[in-house]
């Protein structure tokens, strides 16, 4: 996140280096877990909905690093370019990894 917030002071962006701790996806994911952990009636579905939304924030995540990596090369910024090239492989393992939950997880989910 430090590059980030490096190459946004030179667009002129104020950006915040460290999140507040209890923002975030980690943050909601904790909040989701005590939920479930709660004894809610329908935690499978829970747990698949959660998933759902996180694979679509980590889509949305990844989008947004190849709109920034071409905007990089538009704009020739090297810098830019090789931070979002860095960073854009961690929302596509995210994403694998709620897909792979999800189609490990739904058909028990479902079935019962």
């Amino acid at each position: 996140m430090h590059g980030l917030v490096e190459v946004g002071r030179r667009y002129g962006l104020n950006l915040k280096d460290d999140p507040d701790e209890d923002s975030g996806l980690l943050s909601t994911v904790r909040g989701k877990a005590s939920e479930l952990v709660g004894r809610r009636p329908e935690p499978g579905l829970v747990l698949l909905a959660d998933l759902r939304h996180l694979h679509r924030v980590a889509a949305g995540v990844s989008l947004d690093w190849e709109l920034l990596a071409q905007g990089a090369q538009a704009a020739k910024d090297a810098e830019l370019l090789a931070l979002a090239q860095q960073c854009h492989p961690q929302s596509l393992r995210q994403m694998r990894w709620a897909n792979a939950m999800l189609k490990m997880l739904s058909p028990q989910v479902l079935a019962s």
